[in-house]
């Protein structure tokens, strides 16, 4: 049986970096980095091993970031596309600063969580959620294994979250306390405790992010 889940952000992309929003592209050379501390870092911790599972989203970024662990270990790396990003229909694929040139109050709702981004075509978080926690569900229970390594995005991973604490039922994101942005290639831990899953860590990096400029590649850091 699984009893520990771990939510994984992907890499840095140089769309992370513009702010160009979601799309398709693969780690930059930051991203690679980061990735292979990271695994290093799990890999280390928590020693996973056969019984261990590995599911990425499919996206490029994700599937570098999840062969970056999996591959040493000669685990199979699993895709799903529930675990795939939120869609941002029109706003897909633009920088921000465009968009809150064109849209500055529909931008600040967006960031403010008051929904304006919806009329654009921009999946609902409620929809994000119920795809991305239902995937996370199933997959734990799949017999066989002990830990579940699940390589998405950040919105995915927050929504997920939002998910897993209300068990399902009435997710709302007009209200209740907002998560903050995970850090890319960090990860989200919980465990399963008796009939639900227990968050036992949020955001969490290898010892070398905080010791160094994790977001220009390790600048004054080293290797995990």
């Amino acid at each position: 049986m699984i009893d520990t889940i771990f939510l994984i952000r992907h890499g840095q992309t140089d769309w992370n970096v513009t702010g160009r929003i979601q799309g398709n592209p693969p780690l930059n050379r930051v991203g690679l980095w980061q990735a292979r501390q990271s695994a290093a870092a799990l890999t280390r911790r928590y020693r996973p091993d056969s019984k261990s599972l590995v599911v990425c989203s499919g996206l490029i970024r994700s599937c570098q970031t999840a062969h970056i662990f999996a591959d040493p270990l000669g685990l199979k790396v699993e895709t799903d596309p529930r675990l795939m990003e939120r869609k941002f229909g029109e706003w897909e694929g633009r920088l921000r600063s465009e968009l809150e040139a064109a849209y500055p109050e529909d931008m600040a709702g967006w960031i403010k969580g008051l929904g304006t981004e919806l009329k654009y075509g921009v999946e609902p978080h409620e929809e994000v959620a119920k795809r991305t926690g239902e995937a996370v569900l199933e997959w734990a229970d799949t017999p066989g294994y002990n830990k579940l390594f699940i390589f998405s995005h950040g919105t995915c991973i927050n929504d997920c979250i939002r998910f897993l604490f209300s068990k399902g039922r009435n997710v709302s994101f007009l209200e209740g306390p907002a998560l903050l942005d995970m850090d890319n290639a960090f990860w989200s831990r919980f465990e399963r405790e008796e009939s639900r899953w227990a968050m036992k860590s949020f955001n969490e990096g290898p010892c070398v992010a905080y010791k160094c400029d994790w977001d220009a590649g390790g600048e004054n850091g080293k290797e995990e």
